[in-house]
Formats: C-alpha cells, structure tokens, sequence
C-alpha cells in the first residue's frame, strides 16, 4: 500500500495487522454494496448466445423476485461471499512483504517494486479465493443450489463434478488476479505519488494524504485494474454449472465462449465490473491505509509504555 517505503531501513518485523486488516476490509466493501454487484455481474456473465443480455435491472427485479430485498442483496453471501473475505488475508500481507524483500534484499527501486508486488499479491489471493468463487458462481446460476443448505451446496458440487472441480478456473484465476492487482497498485500509488507532489508544489501539508484522497486513488486504480476483465469472464464460464464430463481447460473454455456468443463473451458486465474494483480498491487502498496506519502507531505507543 505504499507504506513500506517510510520503513525499508527501519523495520523490525513483517506488517502482521496487515493480515488482520486485509479480510475486514474486503468484508466491509462486501456488505456495503460489492458483493451484491458482483452477483449483478455474474448474471450478465453467465448470459449465453449473441443476443443483448438481460439488464441489471431486469436482473435485480428477477433476484427480487426469488428471494425478497435481502436475498436479493446477499444472494450466495452466506456462507460463500463471507468465506471469500479471506481472499483480503494474503494480498495486502504478500504485497507488502514482497514489496519489501524487493527493495530491501534485490535493491529494486519502490516503482518497480510496487508493481511486481502487486502482481505477486494478486496471485496468492488467487489460490486462496477459487474454491468459494466456485460455489459462489454454482449457487448464484442455480435458484435450486442458492436454496441449499452450505454444506450440502458444497457437497452435491463436489459430487456432481468431483473434488478437483473447486480448482475449476484456476489458471485464469491466477492470470486475472495477478494482473488485476499489479495494475490496482501500480495506479493507485501513482495516483498517490502524483498528490503529494501537487501538495507539495503548492506548499500544502504532503506528509500523508487524507482518508477521502486515498479513497479517491483506489477508485481510480480500481477502475483501471478493470482491463483484466476478460479474463474474469474466462473465470465464470469455466466454473458455472456445465454437464459432467464437459472440459474446463482454458483453451476449451474460451472456444466454447467465443463460439456460443462471440466477442459479447469477453464483455459483458464489464460496466458493474468498473463499479466493482473501483469500490473494493477505494476500501483496501483508502480506509486500508488508513487503519493499518492507526493500528500501527496505537501498537507502536502500547509497546513503548
């Protein structure tokens, strides 16, 4: 996040709070409106054939319909999105450690450093969030699966499709995460270079940037990381609901994608996919920052006394 560079020289452990921080805050942009527009997209991603898919309004009135407000809201939340609020417990910790060993052990300057970080993180998140996107993405495609109990939603996949199937997408998984989050980081710390530099040419404060301007460049970062977004269609498509036996390999799953409903494949949902980074980048890169900042220097205080 951009902290490491203050602590290169001065560090005396890894940033642990990082793992701590990471998953509440994935949970806060979660709960706060995420989780419901990634099903928002999944429902145009999951969308077959040439023709326009549904609208996200015709997709919010159908989930309204199944399942009221709240289902609606928090349709495969429990207990599958929750689950996914560890995908925030490697990517922050990874990032930043890995930022640091670069710096600190290569001599890699902090812009280059940053990058590679970034894609280093977003690959182990990767590992960790394939199983439950594949549950979530079986439980979101079927109103019969959305209404199972957790455990027996779990179960009838891995029976149906066996125990390597929780791995379905795996390899675009690690693809579009790496990619997604080298690009969060690269922008949003360019974004918040760039701001410290303006305070500083115009003899403002430049020590750290506020909440809310933090906040404003993961919303950009967010937004950009969203050209990774055909990878994220890949992800879907070869971790919905197919008949047993129907192969999933990257090379099968684009083919069949492009073949079913040409480039539309690649595409749709892209708009609430922009909406979606940009709002889950301005928690992790903005009020992230900000509480491992405060939780650092109350721990720093606590240690002194």
């Amino acid at each position: 996040m951009g902290v490491v560079e203050n602590l290169v020289e001065a560090r005396t452990r890894p940033a642990f709070e990082k793992l701590i921080i990471g998953p509440f805050m994935v949970l806060g942009e979660m709960v706060t409106g995420g989780h419901y527009m990634e099903v928002l997209r999944l429902g145009k991603q999951l969308t077959v054939g040439r023709q326009t898919a549904p609208s996200y309004w015709s997709l919010h009135k159908s989930f309204v319909a199944e399942t009221g407000y709240v289902g609606a809201f928090y349709r495969g939340f429990l207990p599958w999105g929750l689950c996914q609020s560890i995908k925030g417990i490697p990517v922050l910790f990874v990032q930043n450690e890995s930022m640091y060993q670069l710096r600190k052990r290569a001599g890699w300057s902090p812009q280059r450093a940053e990058t590679a970080s970034g894609f280093i993180g977003g690959a182990t998140q990767a590992v960790f969030v394939t199983p439950f996107q594949k549950i979530k993405v079986t439980v979101v495609a079927c109103e019969k699966m959305n209404s199972m109990h957790p455990w027996q939603a779990c179960s009838t996949v891995v029976r149906q499709y066996g125990l390597p199937s929780l791995y379905d997408g795996v390899i675009p998984m690690v693809m579009r995460r790496s990619l997604d989050w080298g690009i969060r980081f690269t922008v949003s710390n360019g974004l918040k270079n760039r701001w410290m530099r303006y305070k500083r040419e115009t003899g403002q404060p430049s020590d750290e940037l506020h909440m809310h301007e933090l906040i404003v460049c993961g919303l950009g970062g967010g937004a950009t990381s969203a050209l990774s977004y055909p990878f994220d269609t890949m992800i879907t498509n070869s971790q919905k609901p197919l008949p047993p036996g129907t192969s999933r390999d990257l090379i099968s799953v684009v083919r069949r994608m492009y073949q079913e409903s040409g480039t539309l494949a690649f595409t749709r949902g892209w708009t609430m996919k922009i909406c979606d980074n940009s709002w889950h980048m301005a928690w992790m890169f903005g009020v992230g920052t900000v509480v491992y900042d405060q939780l650092r220097k109350t721990l720093n205080n606590t240690t002194n006394n």
